[in-house]
């Protein structure tokens, strides 16, 4: 009994306490919280940016590799100077390409011979095809003959042994006769033979004819073989003597006389004999995230900081746009390449100078805007309307559903309501408000801590603020 009086005892206790702690927690709730106070204002003007580092880059230039391997025989131009399109730039030792080019002509010239023996094989199988077609007619005809005489003599024989069966003639006559069909039938036997053997012979003849024309086409294509080969020993050979591919200044020279040519390979700055650039046309290549990529569109006006001219801000226009991420070599945020086109650049920029951009992506006149960091994201219970409940009622309590809502907070009467807004572009330090909001109303603009602390209908009192 008396242990249970003691717990009653310090269930007690600790509800008194409780009670004790959330009168305090009530009092201090509503306790005015210290904020910077600003308001929503018409600014004649607001300007969005995007902002981007890179380096200046002409528009046109080449990193001229070769592509042989080769020494350095002669070196025509030096860093700085004015070359155009086909002007001589340098050479490389041609004795080996020369040397792989005679042996190339060489290949040739015998594979155009072998081509023309074959094709005199030709000529000689279809003449001796010829005398065989000859042959086989002479066969067919003494046929034709010996089948007219063994028709004759048999015809012979027929009458003679009648008439020596009628004793009309002697023997001597009927064997005659007998012996002229036979004679008769051997020659016919012999015709056909020759027929047969000629046949052969033309048929013999014609597969010949058709492995000589197969060696000559053989041929034909060893010499296509040669002549490819000799076009690639020659087009070495060209290279050997490199001229420039484009109207520009030498800006970046890598090699001297008697150092040896690397051929070129992807992604391979030491195979670089030199660069030329028309330094005509002069823009900055920067890498705008991607988070900002889409604001960006084609014509809008940019100034370029130059590093190493600080106080000479230059003037350009967006000219190309990347359509795909540029490939890093870490995992680092996707960036896109932006180049702008200057307008009036000095002669003493020189392409490789960092840079930064700002890009102007929007402009509106005469609109409502905050200071930017008076936005805040909040999330609410809503109604069947999708409309935010930050009050006391019952329907927070039955409402499932939230949803974030950016808005501000509303000072009236020393209390803050939270206004969801519809915002549109975003300048330097201040964002425009599209709807949601009127002109002069007051607005919690800081503190950051406050900001993020302060809940619908918390009291408040005004300190002077940091931020316009």
């Amino acid at each position: 009994m008396i242990k249970q009086k003691r717990i009653f005892i310090l269930l007690g206790a600790l509800a008194v306490l409780a009670a004790i702690v959330a009168f305090f927690a009530n009092a201090n709730r509503k306790r005015p919280i210290a904020v910077q106070i600003g308001h929503a204002e018409q600014v004649p003007q607001l300007i969005a940016r995007v902002n981007a580092s890179g380096e200046i880059k002409p528009k046109e230039y080449v990193e001229l590799q070769t592509e042989i391997s080769g020494v350095i025989t002669g070196l025509f131009v030096k860093e700085g100077d004015l070359v155009s399109t086909g002007d001589l730039l340098l050479k490389i030792d041609p004795t080996q390409t020369y040397a792989q080019t005679r042996g190339q002509e060489a290949l040739l010239q015998a594979a155009l011979m072998d081509a023309a023996n074959a094709g005199s094989q030709i000529a000689l199988q279809e003449a001796n095809l010829g005398r065989e077609k000859a042959s086989v007619r002479a066969a067919e005809a003494d046929i034709l003959k010996g089948r007219q005489a063994l028709e004759l003599s048999t015809n012979n024989f027929t009458r003679k042994q009648e008439l020596f069966e009628q004793n009309l003639i002697s023997r001597d006559l009927y064997e005659t006769a007998i012996n002229e069909k036979v004679t008769a039938g051997s020659n016919l036997i012999s015709a056909e033979a020759r027929l047969e053997q000629a046949t052969a012979s033309l048929n013999v003849g014609l597969v010949v004819l058709e492995q000589n024309r197969n060696s000559h086409d053989a041929a034909l294509s060893r010499v296509e073989q040669a002549r490819a080969s000799l076009a690639q020993a020659r087009d070495s050979l060209s290279k050997t003597i490199i001229r420039s591919p484009l109207t520009g200044v030498i800006t970046q020279l890598n090699v001297d006389v008697g150092e040896r040519a690397v051929p070129g390979t992807l992604n391979n700055p030491a195979a670089t004999i030199m660069v030329i650039a028309d330094l005509s046309i002069i823009e900055a290549e920067v890498e705008v995230n991607e988070t900002d990529i889409v604001a960006v569109a084609l014509n809008q006006h940019a100034i370029v900081h130059v590093d190493a001219l600080p106080n000479q801000p230059l003037e350009g226009t967006v000219t190309e746009i990347g359509n795909s991420a540029l490939q890093k070599s870490n995992n680092q945020a996707k960036e896109f390449k932006v180049a702008i086109r200057l307008s009036n650049p000095p002669e003493i920029l020189l392409p490789g100078l960092s840079c930064t951009a700002d890009i102007t992506t929007a402009v509106r006149q005469e609109v409502l805007s905050i200071p930017i960091q008076a936005l805040v994201i909040r999330e609410f219970a809503v109604d069947s309307g999708g409309h935010p409940i930050h009050d006391n009622s019952g329907e927070k309590e039955r409402s499932k559903r939230k949803d974030d809502f950016a808005g501000v907070f509303v000072v009236r009467e020393s209390r803050v309501d939270f206004h969801p807004v519809e915002t549109g572009i975003s300048g330097a330090l201040r964002l425009q408000i599209i709807s949601g909001l009127n002109k002069g109303s007051a607005i919690v603009t800081g503190s950051y801590k406050a900001l993020r602390e302060l809940q619908p209908g918390d009291f408040v009192k005004a300190q002077e603020s940091k931020h316009r």
